[in-house]
């Protein structure tokens, strides 16, 4: 990583922000200088106060937040005495701010290169036509295939790999002299994300811009970031070059995030070996399997799950991986008969479920559960916390309502939750707490075997890790079996005895974890693997990433 050097480009002087005479500061006293040509990481969980440092950093604080105390500076100058006029200027002028979730950013009524195209109108000057042209230009140089007919796309017929370039192509085509990405990247995939930072990063080099990366994510910071801030509580509690902060990170908080982001060895010797090797009994078998979904408005279908074989073992977990519409989660609802497969055989326990009548699948529902992707979408809005994980011990008729009440008490403590919040409700509760409530709801049955649907999808880093060793715990206590569904190869690494990589529907690889990480034989594979971003290898594995990409889209 280049070090900064020259003059400070943005410099933030004891910043401080509140919501209002009487509440608690959401930033307190946070200093930071960035340098013209520097990208600088700003990592901190839920709650740290990201979000509001950038968006008191351009002016667009949410509706009651105010800068109570501290200082702005771009070029030396205060933002803070600037003119209503001026800081229309700066922003998105010489300060441009790409945020999460880009087809919630674009208007939907607006073809996307009209939408760009107004951006620069509105900070150069120049006619419809040369912003037009400007648009298109730009969408090519974001790698977008075909930029004069995407130009003319509106949002919802952008994937969101797509959508997020075009908010990037956005952001940069009046050349601003300071980026804010705040989590630009969240909720893509791997391999698409990888993409948006190259592009991101190498178009800010190009034009000397600064960039202040916000992310939860310490793979990010390891591998695109100069210099990293940690924040905890609305203040940054560290700030250091990333190597030295990888190296030996000096504050006991900064210290417990870079624990939590290292990958967890999976167990492979002794008794656990033992009872998930080849010779343990086979207790879910998949073969040919096959889900069509009707395009609508023809008569063609797409083939979600296309001819898929694979079998779990007792106490082994199975990683399903590959990209979003790969048929990942449409195989998972299968399984559990949330949907029903068009052709091919599901074994479970050496019975066939495959083509089984609800009444008689009913009482084997005890043994087989979900934990769905969206907690707070699969969780009732209206019921507390007890009776969403005691709904499931009603499957057991030998439970009456005390018994029932007693063992949702025994199971928000195997997942780690304090007892106060059984009579909590789903939005009262954490992204963490809720995927716990989830995980805790799907074991009330005592299952042996698990699909856990992206479990870990855009977690703080902690949060992430305290899930990744739930999931390893249960398996040592109480034996059970999983298919673990995910894109983040981390979670794989740490988890899972044997790795299936799907693509397109069908399954492309599939081998032990560490033979797979080792030794990929698919390009697709490899293509997968060269996105991960581990922070034990930092800028080293760019030069082997980058190779690896070329390779498997060659």
């Amino acid at each position: 990583m280049r070090a900064p050097g020259g003059m400070p480009l943005l410099s933030v002087e004891d910043l401080t922000v509140d919501f209002g005479e009487g509440t608690a500061k959401v930033l307190s006293d946070v200093s930071f200088e960035l340098r013209r040509d520097e990208v600088l990481g700003i990592v901190g969980e839920t709650g740290a106060g990201k979000s509001v440092l950038a968006r008191a950093l351009i002016d667009l604080l949410p509706e009651g937040g105010r800068i109570v105390g501290g200082d702005l500076r771009l070029d030396g100058a205060s933002i803070l005495d600037m003119d209503a006029a001026e800081r229309r200027q700066m922003r998105g002028g010489r300060i441009a701010l790409i945020g999460t979730n880009a087809k919630a950013l674009l208007d939907p009524v607006e073809t996307v290169g009209a939408q760009i195209a107004r951006v620069l109108r509105a900070h150069k000057p120049c006619s419809r036509k040369e912003a037009w042209a400007a648009a298109v230009d730009l969408l090519a140089q974001v790698g977008i295939v075909n930029p004069e007919r995407r130009a003319r796309a509106y949002p919802h017929q952008l994937s969101g790999g797509m959508a997020q370039r075009v908010v990037i192509a956005m952001a940069m085509v009046a050349n601003p002299e300071v980026v804010l990405a705040d989590d630009a990247t969240l909720g893509l995939d791997a391999t698409i994300q990888v993409q948006v930072l190259d592009l991101l990063v190498k178009r800010c080099r190009d034009l000397g811009a600064g960039v202040v990366l916000i992310t939860h994510d310490l793979g990010i910071i390891a591998h695109y970031c100069d210099r990293v801030a940690i924040m905890k509580d609305g203040r940054i509690v560290e700030l250091d070059e990333v190597g030295h902060f990888l190296e030996a990170p000096k504050d006991g908080y900064s210290r417990t995030l870079l624990d939590a982001a290292k990958v967890r060895p999976t167990p492979r010797t002794g008794e656990a070996a033992d009872e998930t090797g080849e010779h343990a009994p086979c207790l879910l078998e998949i073969g040919r399997l096959v889900k069509t979904f009707p395009i609508s408005g023809t008569t063609e279908v797409v083939r979600a799950i296309d001819d898929v074989s694979f079998s779990v073992r007792k106490g082994e977990t199975l990683a399903l991986v590959g990209e979003s519409g790969s048929g990942k989660t449409t195989v998972g609802q299968c399984l559990v008969r949330l949907l029903e497969s068009d052709s091919g055989g599901i074994a479970f326990d050496g019975t066939d479920i495959t083509n089984m009548p609800a009444h008689q699948f009913r009482p084997l529902r005890r043994r087989i559960q979900m934990v769905f992707q969206e907690p707070y979408v699969a969780l009732n809005p209206r019921w507390p916390v007890r009776a969403l994980i005691g709904e499931p011990l009603q499957l057991d008729p030998a439970l009456d309502r005390g018994a029932r009440a007693r063992r949702a008490r025994e199971l928000l403590d195997l997942v780690h939750l304090p007892a106060r919040l059984a009579d909590s409700y789903p939005h009262e509760l954490t992204a963490g707490e809720q995927k716990r409530v989830g995980i805790a709801r799907a074991l009330a049955t005592g299952p042996d075997f698990v699909v856990f649907d992206e479990p870990t999808t855009a977690l703080d880093i902690r949060v992430r890790a305290q899930i990744i060793d739930l999931v390893r715990d249960l398996q040592a206590e109480i034996g059970m079996s999983a298919l673990f569904i995910t894109h983040d190869l981390n979670s794989v690494r740490s988890l899972a005895h044997n790795v299936a990589v799907m693509r397109h529907g069908k399954i492309v690889e599939y081998g032990e974890t560490e033979a797979i990480f080792a030794r990929p034989a698919q390009d697709y594979t490899r293509m997968l693997l060269a996105a991960e971003l581990p922070i034990e290898q930092g800028a080293a594995q760019r030069e082997r990433a980058e190779t690896l990409r070329l390779a498997g889209t060659a």
